[in-house]
């Protein structure tokens, strides 16, 4: 009796929020035991599933700026959820993403600073559909991809892999969540089973949180909207000094990124000013988001209904 109690009290700090602390953790099924995990999966089929990059993030941020930023949200999304009576798991971070922009393996992109590493698009497409049909062979259903790294073709296979996943992957149901502004600037339209995260960037509120700066940013890169997230969420990461770092505005940033010229951006910044980042603004910014995707990561399960077993 003792031991299942135990049991129990593990499975639900799964599903806790996290606190507000300097040390915060934010767990995932890599944390569980087998038990702990097959307690999980009795109570849902639906799995979070955070993709991050290894990728330059200024010489402030570490190179899992990405993949901790990613699994931090879907943290605070999963306790959103379970307080709207919808319970989750919180799938493997692998990682890995694209970070060029021209092409496969051209020194273009974020790719062309030292520790930036990227793969192929049949490579990320393929890992992630092979990590859904595992999870499905575990029980697992209906799978929301969220990423922290939002390069265009990195996004862009990551809408692939909801077509090749739903279209080969009979009895699951796999959906994109990607910020409205970037679905726009890629050309990408919202789908069945891609959702947009309706002005989840919303450049104008982040302006007004930390400055516009020298123009109206348009990329959310190692700039005031992340170091002030990662500042929320892990800032015993966060290098000091970082409000000394110059402005670079998204239009060098781009410059660089399409060029391949790191010379055009040597900071590898690009967005938001970092001077007034804090994690405060952090903070709005992370609860800002976590209603967004909670909202429409609810939508879609209100319509497909409950745990299928």
């Amino acid at each position: 009796m003792k031991s299942a109690f135990m049991l129990s009290l593990l499975c639900f700090a799964s599903f806790a929020a996290p606190d507000d602390g300097i040390a915060k953790t934010f767990p995932t099924m890599l944390d569980m035991t087998y038990p702990e995990f097959e307690a999980a999966i009795a109570k849902t089929d639906i799995a979070l599933i955070p993709i991050g990059a290894i990728e330059e993030h200024g010489s402030h941020l570490p190179l899992a700026t990405d993949s901790i930023g990613a699994t931090a949200q879907l943290s605070y999304v999963q306790h959103f959820l379970h307080d709207a009576g919808i319970e989750t798991v919180i799938g493997p971070p692998l990682n890995i993403g694209i970070t060029n922009e021209g092409d496969q393996w051209t020194r273009d992109g974020t790719y062309m600073y030292p520790g930036s590493l990227t793969i192929s698009t049949e490579t990320f497409v393929a890992l992630y559909v092979d990590l859904l049909h595992s999870l499905h062979d575990n029980g697992m259903r209906r799978f929301f991809l969220y990423s922290g790294h939002l390069g265009g073709r990195h996004l862009k296979a990551m809408a692939q892999i909801t077509e090749e996943a739903n279209r080969k992957l009979l009895g699951i149901e796999v959906y994109a969540l990607i910020d409205s502004e970037r679905l726009e600037r890629l050309d990408l339209r919202p789908s069945r089973f891609v959702l947009p995260i309706e002005h989840g960037l919303n450049f104008e509120m982040l302006t007004r949180l930390l400055g516009r700066g020298l123009e109206m940013p348009a990329s959310t890169h190692a700039d005031g909207w992340e170091t002030s997230l990662m500042l929320f969420f892990r800032p015993d990461v966060v290098r000091p000094g970082y409000r000394l770092i110059p402005e670079a505005p998204s239009s060098r940033f781009f410059a660089a990124v399409e060029s391949g010229d790191r010379a055009k951006n040597p900071s590898g910044i690009g967005g938001l000013p970092l001077a007034r980042s804090s994690a405060a603004v952090g903070k709005t910014i992370a609860e800002y988001r976590t209603r967004l995707i909670g909202e429409a990561i609810l939508r879609v399960v209100k319509e497909s209904g409950p745990t299928q077993r």
